[in-house]
């Protein structure tokens, strides 16, 4: 069965457009962290790493979306959780080989949200 130069070009145009949204998306989430991470209004705690949870997001299709939330206590033992976007993972490499009770520094900015909106974002872990 040949393919029309109709079918092709419509193929061709589709993939255009899908990888322009891909590059679009992207490019407006890596803004988004940038001005996260420039922030002035940054919150500072130092505790301790308490675990890493995998979250799976059921997706139309049947595929599923794989996400973590990285969760740390302060000094008074009050809890924080943060998701570990393509963003942030780029932005702190070490936030995945961290242990639990692991004591660590971390600071976040509550003014901006993942892209769910639930939880701050996490901007520096020392």
């Amino acid at each position: 069965m040949p393919l029309s130069s109709k079918k092709i070009f419509e193929f061709v145009i589709l993939a255009v457009m899908g990888t322009a949204l891909y590059i679009g998306v992207t490019l407006y989430r890596d803004s988004n962290y940038e001005k996260a991470v420039q922030s002035p209004n940054q919150i500072h705690h130092c505790g301790k790493f308490l675990e890493r949870t995998k979250v799976v997001h059921e997706l139309f299709g049947g595929s599923d979306q794989v996400e973590y939330l990285y969760t740390f206590a302060d000094e008074l033992g009050v809890s924080y959780s943060f998701t570990g976007s393509r963003q942030v993972i780029k932005h702190l490499p070490r936030l995945t080989s961290l242990q639990p009770k692991q004591p660590i520094c971390f600071q976040y900015t509550p003014t901006a949200q993942d892209r769910n909106g639930l939880f701050a974002t996490l901007t520096k872990i020392e």
